[in-house]
């Protein structure tokens, strides 16, 4: 047997592993957010994700932190949801609304009309 073979094989089980611990991690979390949300704030989470992922996921974390040192009880509704969502991006956290488009219009100095 080469030692290289043996590596690689090494390899490709410690890949697997990584992938079944982060795969329960995801799961766990999945469960952690279906205790805390109900479900219109699940849904606009899920919309959130679809369009801005890091975004959601930081959001995610924020609501499970909250509740685990008592800051938010569950059920969270679609309404705190979207009063959190409004105080984050008050707080600076949304600078994906990209710049400011401006338009300078010239006065028309026709008489013609």
């Amino acid at each position: 047997m080469d030692p290289t073979e043996g590596m690689q094989q090494m390899s490709v089980e410690d890949h697997q592993k990584k992938q079944e611990q982060m795969q329960q991690q995801e799961e766990q979390r999945d469960a952690t957010l279906r205790a805390i949300l109900d479900s219109e704030a699940r849904e606009r989470l899920k919309r959130i994700s679809c369009v801005k992922p890091e975004k959601a996921r930081a959001i995610e974390n924020y609501v499970i932190q909250s509740v685990r040192q008592g800051r938010m009880q569950p059920p969270i509704s679609d309404n705190k949801l979207k009063s959190l969502l409004e105080a984050m991006q008050d707080q600076g956290g949304s600078t994906s609304s990209g710049p400011k488009i401006t338009f300078a219009r010239k006065a028309r100095d026709d008489d013609d009309w």
